[in-house]
């Protein structure tokens, strides 16, 4: 069996090395504070005093420390021979960071694979969790199993480093903007004299709203057909500007709100009016 090292034991690193120990792994771990390995090293993990060791007894390496840049950091640190192993790193960071940790790897011998684990610590090892990685050729093969045992839903998406942090800037700012809204919409109901408990009580029926658009960007956006809309362009833009106008007349923040109807507006303004909101994809790439 692949002998397997967790380095960083942090609430991620500590999920990740505790899943895959329940799952029958021989796991050593490290972490920079000695006593969080003491609650592993009694559910059967091999504390080992030094990242070297580790990574040494292991051909699989998870790091999960706070950015890509301190991996790069780490493995400059590391004397153990690397050639032959495969370092898994779960942190995230920038482009270039990513780069320079592949490319260092390179250098040294090993593999590389980049995960990003779209769960809290608490969703490890769960059926629907997805974490999902780049890595070298031939490396999902070799342990794409241990990384599905960690996210039943876990995937590889390629081998360019930089495919991994774009995939996490878009899907991030999904889940930030639906946050945003829900901040935006508390301020102005707020400011209209609505209790934030009835506004909340509400979102349910907003979230079936939000599937239908998932549902709307999946059938269009793909295959680029904008055509038929039920709802145009334009009459977005027009609710929107309708939204504005509250926002305004109540003196609530309405920043977010003005980005989306300017960006709805100029779509209309150019042709766009009766094309599917999601065509947004297509005019905001030709510009």
């Amino acid at each position: 069996m692949t002998k397997l090292a967790v380095l960083d034991l942090g609430s991620m690193g500590s999920a990740l090395a505790r899943c895959l120990l329940e799952a029958g792994y021989d796991v050593h771990v490290w972490n920079r504070t000695p006593g969080k390995s003491e609650a592993l090293a009694n559910a059967g993990a091999k504390v080992c005093t030094s990242a070297d060791e580790a990574v040494g007894a292991s051909n699989f390496a998870i790091v999960c420390i706070k950015s890509h840049k301190e991996t790069v950091a780490l493995v400059e640190e590391l004397s153990t021979s690397l050639g032959g192993k495969t370092i898994c790193d779960m942190s995230t960071g920038e482009t270039s960071d990513a780069d320079a940790l592949v490319s260092i790897l390179g250098e040294r011998g090993a593999e590389y694979m980049l995960g990003m684990i779209n769960a809290y610590p608490s969703g490890v090892g769960k059926e629907d969790t997805t974490i999902l990685t780049v890595g070298n050729a031939g490396t999902w093969e070799r342990y794409g199993d241990i990384i599905r045992v960690l996210g039943g839903k876990s995937a590889n998406v390629g081998e360019r480093p930089s495919a991994l942090a774009a995939l996490f800037a878009g899907l991030f700012t999904v889940r930030q903007g639906f946050m945003f809204g829900m901040i935006f919409g508390a301020l102005v109901c707020q400011k209209a004299g609505i209790s934030l408990q009835v506004f909340s009580d509400q979102l349910p029926a907003t979230l079936k709203l939000v599937n239908d658009y998932h549902n709307l960007f999946a059938r269009t956006v793909p295959a680029e057909d904008y055509d038929n809309a039920e709802a145009s362009m334009k009459v977005y833009a027009m609710a929107q500007e309708d939204a504005l106008k509250t926002f305004e007349s109540l003196d609530a923040p309405a920043e977010f709100m003005q980005l989306m109807y300017k960006r709805t507006k100029a779509a209309w303004d150019e042709g766009f009016g009766d094309k599917q909101l999601t065509a947004l994809v297509q005019h905001m790439a030709d510009q």
